[in-house]
Formats: C-alpha cells, sequence, structure tokens
C-alpha cells in the first residue's frame, strides 16, 4: 500500500526536500507540489492558495520538546499548514537523490 501512495505522489507532484517546522515537532522529508504548470510550482502560491494541507513522502520526524527522533521513516503524511512555522529546503545527496526526477519547484 505504502509503495502505491509513494508511485501516485511523483506521478503527479514534484517534490521539494526541506524541513517543515511546526510547534512541536520538525518534519524533515520530501514536500510535494500538485502539477499545475510554472506559476503552480512556486512555494509561495501553493502555501497561499486554498489548500489545507501539504503532502510529505519520506519523512523524518524530530520531536522538538525533547529532541528525540522517531526511528521510522513516514513513506507518507500530510501536514496542515496552519501548524507549519517555518519551512527550510534544502539539499542532502545522501537523502532520497534522483537526479532522474522532474526539477525542483521555484521557492519564491
Amino acid at each position: 500500500m505504502d509503495q502505491i501512495v509513494a508511485d501516485s505522489m511523483r506521478s503527479t507532484s514534484e517534490k521539494l526536500r526541506a524541513m517543515v517546522v511546526t510547534r512541536y515537532f520538525n518534519l524533515e522529508g520530501n514536500m510535494h507540489f500538485p502539477r499545475l504548470g510554472k506559476e503552480g510550482r512556486r512555494l509561495s502560491n501553493m502555501l497561499n492558495s486554498d489548500r489545507k494541507f501539504i503532502a510529505m513522502t519520506n519523512v523524518k520526524i524530530i520531536n522538538r520538546m525533547n529532541g528525540l527522533q522517531d526511528p521510522k521513516i513516514y513513506p507518507f503524511i500530510q501536514v496542515n499548514l496552519e501548524s507549519i512555522e517555518f519551512i527550510q529546503p534544502y539539499d542532502d545527496p545522501d537523502q532520497d537523490a534522483d537526479p532522474s526526477e522532474s526539477s525542483q519547484p521555484r521557492i519564491s
């Protein structure tokens, strides 16, 4: 089932490796953007849209209160946009790097 979700996300979206910070957690993983043309790929456009959730795959969760990491990598989660304090995009060549994937969305 998890592989089906990951395959579906890969075929219908573009991704950006990032850390998403909420009040209680740091979420390190791939943010997925729906393919809506060039304008839809801008992070700011997606965050300011009427969407309520952001899809993420291959997510490591770190508890901000005590610094503990959940040893499990979650294949798919959705994050409520209202819970996000900030997003830090980054390139981590050791994590999920695949040059055959589509180009990353613009971050403006």
